[in-house]
């Protein structure tokens, strides 16, 4: 006998699910992996086929998450649990 949860994961697998759920968090988990101070800075963030793009309206902002572009999306991918965020771009 397994867990619900065990079950509730591979039904989330089964149908493509948890990818889509994984989405959903990538605003919150980069605001924890980046800081609030940075992510309010953030005008906008998308997401489609593996590319995380970030518009971000400060010019020194954008330049210090440039900076830390590889080491942001290991942070985001870790927290993520599996390499979801292929390529990082900040606009």
């Amino acid at each position: 006998m397994k867990p619900l949860a065990y079950y509730l994961q591979v039904l989330l697998d089964e149908r493509g699910l948890r990818q889509r759920l994984d989405q959903a968090r990538i605003p919150d988990v980069f605001r924890s992996v980046v800081g609030e101070a940075a992510f309010r800075k953030v005008e906008s963030l998308s997401f489609s086929n593996g590319e995380l793009v970030v518009r971000v309206l400060s010019p020194i902002w954008r330049i210090e998450l440039r900076l830390r572009r590889d080491k942001i999306r290991e942070q985001l991918n870790e927290q993520l649990g599996y390499p979801l965020v292929d390529t990082l771009t900040i606009l």
